[in-house]
């Protein structure tokens, strides 16, 4: 209960986070992609693994709440990327 009431407040709070981990073709050596990693970082238990919170997110229906934000965070940063003159590349 506790980490689901924490998890309700951490999007408010900008403690959840998204990493990009870059996809490479393997043949040519190339950028081919990203996957976007969600992170949790507690201002009290540190970094909270996803396997963690996400099971939490799942069944309390908080699921919903967070996709939105990936979402939205995923494509407000490959619009940043866009702006700067970064070629865009998918996002997993």
């Amino acid at each position: 209960l506790s980490l689901e009431s924490d998890l309700r407040g951490a999007l408010a709070r900008g403690e959840i986070r998204l990493h990009y981990q870059p996809l490479f073709d393997v043949r040519t050596g190339t950028l081919a992609g990203a996957e976007a990693l969600l992170r949790w970082d507690h201002p009290l238990k540190g970094a909270v693994p996803p396997s963690s919170f996400v099971p939490v997110a799942e069944e309390t229906g908080l699921i919903l709440t967070l996709g939105q934000w990936v979402l939205g965070e995923a494509c407000r940063q490959i619009s940043l990327w866009h702006a700067d003159g970064v070629e865009c590349c998918p996002i997993a």
